[in-house]
């Protein structure tokens, strides 16, 4: 047997061994996101009721090695306060949600470490894009749902926005908010190949 031969029958040896990475659609299958800060006269909340969001990640067995792509929805008119519409408007009227209803992520580039996941993406909110960067913390339970949790804080301003004010002005909102989030994504079933 020649030495090139020799060479191919270890190199497929070799390679048969190794885990095999696939590249699988996710989608939403849970989610928890809130959005709060703190105002002259009190510190607030809001819920995010409707988000959805789809991935292709790279997979080696039960362990996310990379994120390929990911989009993130939120309609800007899901975001509810348990304080009732009067807030409910005024966030609505800071996010300009009749012009522009949805508040979106799109994923630049991600950075997998065991269950840290470092990513840079565009944020856009109220029709303005900015470039931000996220730490989140990823698992993986039984049935291969991955999720991603974590928080960010960002500046109204940065984004055009007026925090809102209520009782002509005499009760302001901080330019600071903080989004906390839980997105879980279950397998689609979108299958995009080996490599």
């Amino acid at each position: 047997m020649n030495a090139k031969r020799l060479f191919l029958i270890a190199l497929s040896i070799t390679l048969a061994c190794l885990p095999v990475l696939s590249q699988d659609g996710y989608a939403t299958k849970a989610f928890k996101m809130s959005v709060s800060g703190t105002s002259s006269l009190h510190d607030w909340e809001s819920e995010a009721t409707k988000v959805s969001a789809d991935a292709s990640l790279d997979l080696s067995g039960a362990q996310l090695e990379g994120i390929n792509s990911l989009k993130v929805t939120v309609a800007a008119k899901g975001i509810v306060s348990p304080k009732g519409k009067i807030m409910d408007n005024k966030t609505y009227d800071a996010l300009k949600a009749d012009k522009y209803p949805n508040i979106t992520f799109r994923l630049d580039k991600a950075t997998v470490n065991g269950s840290a996941v470092q990513a840079t993406g565009k944020l856009t909110i109220a029709g303005k894009t900015q470039t931000v960067s996220l730490n989140a913390t990823s698992r993986m339970d039984s049935a291969g749902n991955i999720t991603f949790s974590g928080s960010k804080a960002i500046k109204m301003t940065d984004y055009g926005m007026d925090p809102p004010t209520a009782l002509m002005g005499t009760i302001k909102t901080g330019d600071e908010v903080t989004i906390k989030y839980e997105l879980t994504l279950k397998p689609s079933g979108e299958n995009t190949g080996t490599h």
